[in-house]
């Protein structure tokens, strides 16, 4: 007989081991649905079968949570891991899970709060690890950050010079961003020259990522924004104008709005503004100095549409010359334009190649070009068929291709020829006696007709001289729309 040590049972029962590790995520919006008293994620997460979820119970309660995944496992020498216990600090009690992963959602309150995690392993012998793994979570909530949206203020580029010139009304526009998530951001706010502590203006960041200042005294101001999020923190004040950006103006100025007419250069290329002196010198003479205003467009138009509309709505009547060469913005502002004469306003539109023949604010049955070759000499006529008084012939030669059109009748209410170029003479490319210039109105209601529009595809300046002054000033052209037919 052998007698031999029973090793059936070699060990005791040993507890298992608990290992942990965290991956963290995004902040992520929670709020209590008012009628079903759930929890409602604005990142559209619903949990999956068997998920462990916070135990906390302030994490689906507050504004904003930080969503944190965490993974654990369990290691057993003489068995199998059947489950977990797990903890957080704020918790009485351990709960209990079979998963070995979980996206739990802890608040954030201040501009720091720590949290301890705690699991710890069960194994099949009922035993349970007497060292669980534990995890201190620091959340620190982050400031947030305000900027203006890109472009959304003037390149110096764009005005061609360091002062930002606007009417008394102003749009500003924003973004922002904080890596808690935008969602934490509560307040924007507003300072206009002066960041005074009673001085700002408090704005929803949920209902406003932009405001339009009206009734602006004249002069120089400054535009001061930043941002406020759920635990106090503020974000660095940002301005326009910043001397700091080299490449937005130094200067903002408020400037008067002058009688009821307006005159709109969109010619950038005339950097000397000659053909900005030569409409000046016709409004002086009819309306007098200081009783109209000038708008210089620039490269761009401004970033908001507000503005447009509100700068046009100033005014009663509207001169807009485009370009003779070179970029223009009239094209761009075609809603704009539509809104002003819908509203009674009348315009004059004076374009040196007409590119387009699908406007909204004065539809067209078609456009072709007069003159393929980029000519128009001298002498030829624009035969006015209001009056012989303001016939117009060409003083100097036209060298860019220009347009004749035929207006689609049936969208005016009203639509009448005012100019025809005369019959061709020697080396002209044109037939008969294509329309230069119509005036026109819309149906705005059963009762009501639209202002007055009025397209010329004649350029009346090429921004070196007049063009249309072979037969006394083409000012007389100009002076008839604002004494007769705009009236």
């Amino acid at each position: 007989m052998w007698e031999y040590e029973d090793l059936s049972n070699p060990i005791d029962p040993r507890a298992p081991e608990t290992y942990l590790s965290l991956i963290a995520s995004d902040t992520v919006f929670a709020a209590i649905d008012s009628i079903t008293g759930e929890p409602v994620y604005a990142i559209n997460e619903t949990p999956e079968p068997g998920m462990v979820w916070d135990t906390l119970t302030q994490a689906f309660t507050t504004i904003t949570t930080s969503k944190q995944q965490l993974h654990w496992w369990g290691e057993d020498a003489d068995g199998d891991v059947v489950g977990y216990y797990y903890k957080w600090n704020v918790d009485s009690a351990w709960s209990f899970t079979t998963t070995e992963a979980g996206l739990f959602y802890v608040p954030i309150r201040s501009d720091l709060d720590v949290f301890t995690f705690e699991i710890k392993a069960l194994d099949n012998d009922s035993l349970v690890d007497l060292t669980p793994a534990k995890i201190v979570l620091p959340i620190r909530n982050s400031k947030p950050s305000i900027n203006f949206r890109f472009r959304s203020n003037p390149f110096v580029a764009d005005i061609g010079g360091d002062t930002s010139l606007t009417f008394p009304t102003r749009t500003f526009v924003w973004d922002v961003l904080d890596q808690d998530g935008v969602e934490t951001i509560t307040d924007v706010y507003y300072a206009l020259d002066d960041t005074c502590t009673t001085c700002w203006t408090q704005l929803s960041a949920a209902a406003y990522s932009s405001i339009t200042l009206t009734g602006l005294e004249l002069g120089y101001h400054t535009l001061y924004l930043k941002a406020r999020d759920i635990a106090g923190a503020e974000s660095e004040i940002v301005q326009f104008p910043d001397t700091e950006n080299q490449n937005e103006p130094d200067y903002w100025k408020v400037i008067p709005v002058q009688g009821d007419v307006l005159l709109i250069d969109d010619f950038v290329q005339d950097s000397q503004n000659n053909a900005q002196q030569w409409y000046r010198s016709i409004l002086d003479t009819v309306l007098g100095p200081g009783n109209y205003s000038v708008w210089e467009v620039g490269r761009e138009l401004p970033y908001s549409s507000t503005d447009i509309s509100a700068t046009l709505d100033y005014f009663n009547h509207v001169i807009w010359y485009s370009a003779y060469t070179g970029i223009e913005t009239y094209l761009d502002a075609s809603a704009n334009i539509s809104n002003f004469i819908a509203s009674g306003g009348n315009i004059l539109l004076n374009v040196a190649e007409l590119k387009d023949s699908t406007f909204v604010f004065f539809p067209l049955d078609s456009s072709f070009v007069l003159n393929p070759m980029g000519r128009i000499f001298a002498g030829r006529s624009l035969d006015s068929q209001v009056s012989t008084d303001l016939d117009l012939i060409i003083s100097n030669l036209i060298a860019v291709r220009v347009k004749g059109f035929v207006p689609d009748a049936d969208q005016f209410a009203m639509v009448q020829t005012l100019y025809n170029l005369a019959e061709p003479g020697d080396g002209d490319e044109w037939t008969g006696t294509p329309t230069v210039c119509s005036i026109g109105q819309f149906q705005v209601s059963p009762t009501q007709l639209s202002g007055k529009v009025v397209l010329m595809s004649i350029p009346m300046h090429n921004g070196s001289q007049p063009l249309l002054e072979g037969n006394g000033s083409g000012g007389k052209f100009i002076s008839y729309l604002l004494k007769v037919a705009f009236q």
